[in-house]
């Protein structure tokens, strides 16, 4: 019985001294990856970016920005993005609740996107779609989505946009409907 009792207490406090000095698996597994952690953070953001002769050529503002440099890009909140002209005036804002910008300045904007014309006189006023990719400084647009294009007088519906604003082009992948509205 004496030996029993030895061989007992010998295991509780080897077993105690196991759970005392293991590493807590818990808590790694809480504590969260460092790529998923940004690297900085900015609120109320403006960005200007000038070209060769100083004047300015794109403009960013966003509520909210999250850098992941592990991972590669920029997160944006409400980001409206400024794009000019070859005569250097605001020519198109983009802007949208949420951004991603990639190092091969590669834009992805997505809920709620909205293309306006900021010139005036434009036959288009503005494009709305769920999802847009934006490439620069080439500044064309991509879109897969349903789209909706509003000039004076008309609207178009339509799925799938490529657009080279540049070139002041804009195609839909698949038309689908035009109304022209009666202004009396």
């Amino acid at each position: 019985m004496r030996k029993f009792l030895v061989l007992a207490v010998s295991l509780l406090v080897l077993l105690a001294a196991y759970l005392w000095f293991a590493p807590h698996q818990d808590n790694l597994d809480r504590q969260p990856d460092r790529e998923f952690i940004p690297d900085y953070i900015a609120e109320n953001l403006t960005l200007r970016i000038y070209d060769k002769e100083g004047y300015i050529a794109d403009h960013l503002q966003a509520r909210r920005l999250e850098h992941f440099e592990q991972l590669g890009f920029t997160q944006f909140e409400q980001p409206r993005y400024t794009l000019f002209n070859a005569e250097h005036h605001a020519a198109w804002e983009i802007s949208s609740k949420d951004g991603i910008w990639f190092p091969q300045d590669k834009i992805i904007l997505e809920q709620q996107v909205l293309l306006r014309n900021l010139l005036p006189d434009g036959f288009i006023e503005r494009v709305e779609t769920a999802s847009l990719q934006l490439l620069l400084p080439e500044k064309t647009l991509q879109t897969h989505e349903p789209v909706r294009i509003v000039g004076p007088g008309f609207y178009m519906n339509g799925v799938g946009m490529l657009a080279d604003l540049s070139a002041q082009h804009i195609q839909l992948q698949k038309h689908l409907e035009t109304v022209y509205l009666n202004e009396n």
